[in-house]
């Protein structure tokens, strides 16, 4: 009955505040006789749930802890694909910019940075088109905030209304809560590089605020700016995301190819970016954009 309970609170978004003693953890568990990767711990009107991955499908879930079984991690986890993925997009060699997955096998994906932006509104234009698509719904990544989820919430009721009418497959992507930059500052000492970044609560406050609104955070995580080095690297897989960059940043003039992760801007900061996709959507009759769960 709890789990029913928070069902439907969590699916209306009426969780403000609710959200409490959420830490992260590791383990492996059975639920329904399907094994997932704890991620998160947290508790809601007194009662304990865990956010949890589908290691093989990268769908993430929230589950009643009394109906999980705590176990030992299976040998089909190991060779899953969000196992393969974590260890890749977190490995060697640690570059200053654009760690992390940058591209797939096969087709496009579109992801959509929604950083802190003093610009009101945002690039509704980018989304209409995209539910205008044939294809429903049309998958898309959002890389969000929880500075611009605030400055621009009608914008963010929107998306999610979008996302339960079908109209749009959003995965909800991680672009840490503040998203801090100093515009005097080199970059090895800027974004989450900065000296008095806390990179761990910076993560988890944007996954509390998007539980609070009825969201349920992915397992993908992108740096702001794309920097990091190798130490915040090492947290973000410690925390259990997968790290994310992109080869065809719009706005820069990297046009996309087979296999490309698309990188644009919706809160109005590179409009360039976001034209450059729509004629790519007008020219290509049939273009295939793939969510970022089917990454191989």
């Amino acid at each position: 009955m709890r789990t029913l309970l928070f069902f439907i609170l969590f699916i209306s978004g009426i969780l403000a505040k609710g959200i409490e003693e959420y830490r992260p953890i590791s383990a492996c568990a059975r639920y329904n006789k399907i094994e997932y990767r704890l991620l998160r711990s947290f508790r809601f009107q007194k009662s304990h749930y865990y956010l949890a991955l589908n290691p093989y499908t990268l769908e993430s879930h929230i589950l009643d802890a009394k109906r999980v079984v705590v176990s030992s991690c299976s040998q089909n986890y190991f060779n899953s694909r969000y196992y393969k993925l974590l260890d890749y997009s977190t490995a060697a060699p640690y570059p200053l910019q654009n760690d992390g997955i940058t591209h797939g096998s096969r087709g496009l994906y579109l992801s959509v940075d929604l950083c802190p932006s003093s610009h009101r509104g945002y690039e509704r234009r980018l989304f209409l088109a995209l539910i205008a698509q044939p294809k429903h719904p049309f998958p898309v990544t959002l890389f969000i905030t929880k500075r611009w989820i605030l400055r621009h919430f009608k914008a963010f009721k929107e998306l999610k209304e979008w996302q339960k009418k079908g109209l749009l497959d959003i995965t909800w992507g991680n672009h840490t809560a503040y998203h801090r930059y100093k515009q005097k500052n080199i970059l090895k000492h800027n974004f989450v590089l900065l000296p008095k970044e806390h990179l761990v609560n910076d993560i988890l406050d944007l996954e509390v605020t998007l539980l609070n609104y009825g969201v349920i955070p992915s397992i993908f995580f992108r740096f702001p700016g794309l920097v990091s080095d190798r130490k915040s690297v090492e947290i973000v897989k410690h925390l259990g995301l997968i790290i994310i960059g992109s080869d065809s940043w719009l706005a820069k003039g990297q046009l996309p190819k087979e296999g490309s992760i698309i990188l644009v801007h919706g809160n109005k900061n590179e409009p360039q970016g976001v034209l450059s996709f729509l004629q790519l959507l007008q020219k290509r009759d049939h273009l295939e954009v793939k969510s970022l769960k089917s990454l191989q």
